[in-house]
C-alpha cells in the first residue's frame, strides 16, 4: 500500500469512529432526531439497542474493509477483465453489511420487547437509514479512498474520490 492509501484509510476509519460512536447516539439521544418518546424511553432504547448495534455494525464495517484491503493487497492481475471480475466481491459484501445489519436491529429489537405494543416504534423506522449511512463510513469511502494496487478503482465512485485529494 502507498502512504496515501494508509493516511486516507486511517483517517477514513477516524471518521467513521467518530460519527458511528459519537455522533450518531447525540443524534439519538439529544432533540436532533425529532422523536416524540419520552427521554426514559429514548435512553432504555439506546442502551438496549444502539449501542449494541452500533458495536456490532463497527465491529463488521471494519472487518470487512481489513478483508476487502487484504485482498487488495495481495490479488495479483494481468487483466482489467479479471480486475473487473471482482466488482460483485465488493457488492457482496455491501449487501451482506447492510443485510445483516437490518437483521441484527430487528433482532435486537424483538428480542427486546420493542415490537410488544407498549413502547414506540419511532426508532424502527429512523435507525435502518443510519444503517447505510453507517455503511458509507465504514465500508465505501474507505475502500473507495483506500484499495490498493490494480483494484482500486473497484468500488463506485472511488476514481472521483482519488482525483479530489489526488490519491
Amino acid at each position: 500500500m502507498k502512504l496515501s492509501e494508509i493516511i486516507a484509510l486511517v483517517v477514513t476509519i477516524a471518521i467513521a469512529t467518530v460519527f458511528v460512536l459519537l455522533v450518531q447516539p447525540w443524534l439519538f439521544d439529544y432533540p436532533v432526531i425529532p422523536l416524540t418518546m419520552a427521554n426514559k424511553q429514548i435512553q432504555d432504547w439506546s442502551s438496549a439497542i444502539l449501542w449494541p448495534i452500533s458495536w456490532s455494525l463497527y465491529g463488521l464495517g471494519l472487518l470487512l474493509t481489513f478483508i476487502w484491503i487484504v485482498k487488495a493487497s495481495t490479488s495479483r492481475f494481468t487483466r482489467a477483465e479479471e480486475v473487473l471480475s471482482t466488482k460483485w466481491q465488493w457488492w457482496l459484501m455491501t449487501f451482506f453489511f447492510i443485510v445483516l445489519g437490518i437483521f441484527i436491529f430487528m433482532g435486537l429489537s424483538f428480542f427486546n420487547g420493542w415490537f410488544d405494543g407498549k413502547r414506540s416504534l419511532e426508532p424502527v423506522f429512523w435507525f435502518p437509514l443510519f444503517i447505510f449511512i453507517d455503511w458509507i463510513f465504514l465500508f465505501w469511502l474507505p475502500t473507495a479512498l483506500a484499495t490498493p494496487k490494480s483494484m482500486r478503482y473497484v468500488p463506485p465512485l472511488s476514481m472521483t474520490l482519488r482525483n479530489l485529494y489526488r490519491g
